[in-house]
């Protein structure tokens, strides 16, 4: 009688140890991917909002997320909010590759 194949799930891998190198790359690498998914899309926000002739930013919208992100994260967070607001002003230029 011919061996069966084994059925199921394969087995998961070990879980990472906490604080494993590999671990913080691939989070960074996945804050970075929606940290540019995010920028993309505030800029074409910006640029549907001057189409229509409107400002291409709401104060009221920048300050919301200021204070939530200030709220939640303190001083950096404001920090954080700031540098994601410059990203998505910036003109499309190619990214940096760190030369």
């Amino acid at each position: 009688m011919p061996e069966s194949a084994p059925t199921g799930n394969p087995p998961c891998p070990a879980p990472s140890a906490p604080g494993d190198p590999a671990e913080f790359d691939a989070q960074d690498e996945e804050l970075i991917a929606y940290l540019l998914r995010r920028v993309q899309r505030s800029r074409g926000r910006q640029l549907s909002r001057r189409a229509a002739g409107l400002p291409a930013t709401t104060l009221t919208g920048e300050t919301e997320m200021l204070r939530e992100y200030t709220a939640r994260l303190g001083r950096p967070g404001a920090e954080i909010a700031l540098a994601i607001l410059t990203l998505a002003r910036q003109q499309q230029r190619a990214p940096h590759n760190g030369s």
